[in-house]
């Protein structure tokens, strides 16, 4: 039983974790838009660009903790190898995204909502399999 609550923990911490970095990839161009205007109000001590980029990479170990132990307990291979291809495809978007290639943003965005979508049915598939058992 144990196992079967940390199990659905993490996929609720990922799921929340890969909705909030999908929120954060979409809020990031209007933070940018309007930083000259902030910046006019508030001043030299608007906030930075470096706070708010550190986010992916917070978001990127927060959910690579979150897929490797879904992963690890989940019974259902399929979802293992798609929580892992969606976590890979949002880390490659990320570490390409400096290089500001056109796709890195579409695979980010590709990747975090897959990995909602596996985490939550990881999580409905686990409460079936402790439902059974």
């Amino acid at each position: 039983m144990s196992v079967a609550k940390n199990l659905n923990r993490s996929d609720l911490l990922g799921a929340a974790v890969s909705g909030l970095c999908a929120i954060h990839c979409t809020l990031t161009p209007l933070f940018f838009a309007a930083r000259p205007m902030l910046e006019g109000r508030l001043g030299a001590h608007a906030h930075g660009s470096g706070w708010w980029a550190s986010l992916d990479y917070i978001f990127l170990v927060l959910s690579l903790l979150a897929v490797w132990y879904s992963a690890r307990h989940t019974k259902h291979p399929s979802l293992r190898y798609l929580l892992w291809a969606a976590w890979i495809t949002f880390a490659v978007g990320l570490l390409l995204e400096p290089y500001e290639l056109a796709y890195a943003k579409w695979l980010m965005y590709a990747g975090s909502i897959t990995l909602v979508f596996a985490h939550v049915r990881n999580h409905c598939h686990c409460r079936q399999c402790v439902g059974e058992g």
